[in-house]
């Protein structure tokens, strides 16, 4: 009896210290491997998730400096194209107290607004030279290629404000005048033009200029090469000067 419960016992005891059964250490590693399995996709979620949440952060990076970018530049356009307007105003205010328009014309009469040179380089490194501008800027038809363009006005914004160093934009402004073909007043019917001497500078081309009208065209040009340009038909009759059109060149 003893012996059998020796016997017992040893077996017993064999079996406690003979481990778990394979079934259970089976089961246990494929928990770990599962565990394992959750892990790495988990870490992948989280990365993936990081990815397009810096995605999303540059792509509205971007969008905002691209508005800031449109919102500066309109800006600046509205900014020259109130600065071409007030040196329009000013050359305006000067031909209305000149008595002979055709010295205007001719350029023997310039403007008051005239400081430093006529070709200068902007702030983004642009060059302007209001001179040579004059040469390009459009004509109304072949008919009226004698009515050239001449500078009458030039100069930085701060100048034309009094405020040089007052941190006006840097805006450089010119005026060009020349006359007016027949007909720009549409409640005026349109009257002969009245020869004038030919000038050597027209390339033989004799000018065409009714009495008391005259077209004056201003520009701004700013930085980022902003350009804004406005022109107005001025005319005299019976003494009085007004303004019989306006308009934004586009």
């Amino acid at each position: 009896m003893r012996g059998h419960e020796t016997g017992g016992t040893r077996t017993l005891a064999l079996r406690l210290t003979a481990g778990p059964p394979r079934w259970r250490l089976q089961t246990r590693r494929l928990r770990e491997a599962v565990r394992g399995d959750e892990t790495g996709s988990a870490l992948l979620v989280a990365v993936a998730a990081g990815a397009l949440v810096s995605a999303l952060a540059a792509a509205l990076a971007a969008t905002v400096m691209i508005e800031d970018a449109v919102e500066a530049n309109h800006r600046r356009g509205v900014q020259a194209l109130y600065a071409a307007d007030g040196l329009l105003a000013s050359v305006v205010a000067d031909i209305a107290v000149e008595a002979d328009w055709g010295a205007i014309e001719d350029g023997s009469v310039p403007g008051r607004f005239g400081v430093g040179p006529a070709a200068v380089t902007l702030p983004d490194g642009l060059v302007v030279d209001a001179e040579a501008e004059a040469a390009v800027l459009p004509r109304d038809g072949a008919g009226n290629s004698g009515l050239r363009w001449r500078l009458f006005a030039w100069g930085w914004l701060g100048d034309l404000i009094g405020a040089p160093d007052d941190g006006a934009p840097r805006f450089f402004l010119a005026a060009w005048v020349r006359a007016a073909p027949t007909g720009t007043d549409p409640g005026r019917p349109a009257e002969p033009p009245s020869p004038v001497p030919s000038d050597p500078g027209q390339d033989g081309v004799e000018s065409q200029r009714p009495d008391g009208r005259l077209v004056v065209r201003s520009a701004a040009f700013g930085p980022f090469r902003v350009r804004r340009e406005v022109e107005a038909t001025v005319a005299r009759e019976s003494g009085a000067v007004r303004v019989v059109a306006w308009n934004v060149v586009r």
